[in-house]
């Protein structure tokens, strides 16, 4: 009575166990399947038990189960993957077995016992991950943009071949070494603002990193850092860097454009008008004064219906010249537009404006240029000051500077006047 309730234990645990578990005879005939096996056969264990796998398996096309069947039998140990063709259903099942050779008390094989865990959906989703990685892989490795991974400390676990390539070293030497071990430390200083954001914040941060190149360039990138935690809940980061060289240093031109004047290269319009108003209430701040000259080129008009507007053109030019020279770094000048131009002189008075006015109209006049007739024209300026006061604004302050000017040119040009 006590042995068939053991063997009814045994059996209803075999049933149980979550893996097909078979017993078979030297000539591979089973004499035990639990019920996962005879499920799989579709069969009683009454029909299994006596038959062979060619009974339920195409061993033509399992030739390795019966191979390791065989060398159980032959007294090994084996351990591994199978693969078995379901002769009812057509499917193929993957296991994982494990078969043991059975001996009798004498030591004599008289048998095989055997585990198989079907092992199938996770051998799927494994070629499936790996076929996922390889598309990552290929698409991580052929993107137009820098990507990495670092932990907290800011040592790289992961990177792709466009950073091997800025570093200037393999990827192998780069992966498992802290930034600061690869980069100078002022540029690992300004990443790990970035990071330590990611890291607190647990949100993404975008924003403009700048990076040194292998040449000496120095690459604008913007820069995409995503926090990620890892398998074992470590925090980690990801990070997505495009170059925008191109775009920043485009932008710097069209900058470069808004504040210079194209003919002449000093100060647009716009740009010394702007720099003038922060100069006016600096020095209003300070308690101190700002000058500002209007200058109008003398006759203009004429030269350019005399000789044209190309030579009038290389007229403004040489005025600017020498203006910008004499100048030095006394002050700013633009061109507000055609002959007429602006200075700005900061922390001035009286006499520190009159001197650096007569220098400007002696370095003018000592500028001649040739005409296309061969004549030798001396260039010739009018100029008007004014010096501001406490309360003045920008506006007030030219336009004193214009009546000034205004009165230099009744006078008969080619001079200058600072406004009481």
């Amino acid at each position: 009575m006590d042995n068939k309730i053991e063997i009814f234990t045994l059996r209803n645990t075999l049933d149980h166990v979550g893996a097909y578990v078979f017993i078979k005879d030297t000539e591979c005939r089973y004499t035990y399947a639990n019920k996962m096996v005879c499920d799989l056969f579709g069969a009683s264990l009454s029909e299994v038990i006596g038959k062979k796998d060619d009974d339920f398996f195409d061993l033509r096309l399992s030739e390795q189960l019966h191979e390791n069947d065989l060398k159980a039998l032959a007294g090994e140990s084996i351990e591994g993957e199978e693969h078995n063709l379901i002769a009812s259903t057509g499917e193929t099942r993957i296991y994982w077995s494990v078969k043991q050779p059975i001996k009798d008390p004498d030591g004599h094989i008289i048998g095989l016992f055997g585990i198989s865990t079907d092992i199938t959906e996770r051998r799927r989703l494994e070629i499936e991950l790996a076929e996922q990685r390889n598309l990552l892989n290929q698409v991580l490795e052929n993107i137009d943009s820098y990507v990495y991974i670092k932990d907290t400390e800011g040592r790289y676990l992961y990177v792709n071949q466009n950073i091997s390539e800025l570093y200037g070293i393999s990827k192998g030497e780069i992966v498992g070494q802290l930034e600061a071990d690869i980069l100078p430390a002022d540029i690992v200083q300004k990443f790990s603002q970035m990071d330590q954001k990611v890291f607190e914040s647990g949100a993404k941060v975008a924003g403009e990193e700048v990076v040194p190149h292998t040449d000496g360039s120095i690459q604008h990138c913007w820069s995409i850092k995503i926090p990620i935690v890892g398998e074992d809940g470590s925090k980690r980061l990801i990070g997505i860097s495009t170059d925008i060289t191109e775009l920043i240093e485009l932008k710097n031109k069209f900058q470069a454009l808004a504040r210079q004047d194209d003919l002449t290269k000093v100060m647009s319009r716009r740009f010394i008008l702007e720099e003038a108003e922060l100069m006016l209430r600096l020095a209003q701040s300070r308690g101190e004064q700002v000058a500002v000259i209007m200058i109008d080129i003398d006759f203009l008009k004429t030269i350019n219906d005399s000789y044209g507007h190309g030579f009038g053109d290389t007229y403004i030019v040489a005025l600017a010249q020498a203006c910008t020279e004499a100048l030095q770094d006394s002050g700013l000048i633009g061109r507000l537009g055609g002959d007429e131009f602006l200075l700005v002189i900061p922390d001035t008075d009286r006499d520190h404006t009159t001197e650096i006015a007569l220098r400007i109209q002696q370095a003018v006049k000592a500028t001649k240029l040739h005409a296309p007739n061969g004549e030798l024209l001396q260039v010739s300026i009018s100029m008007g000051g004014a010096l501001s006061s406490e309360r003045m604004t920008l506006i007030d302050l030219i336009g004193k500077a214009d009546d000034a000017l205004y009165l230099t040119k009744g006078e008969g040009r080619g001079n200058w006047s600072l406004s009481e």
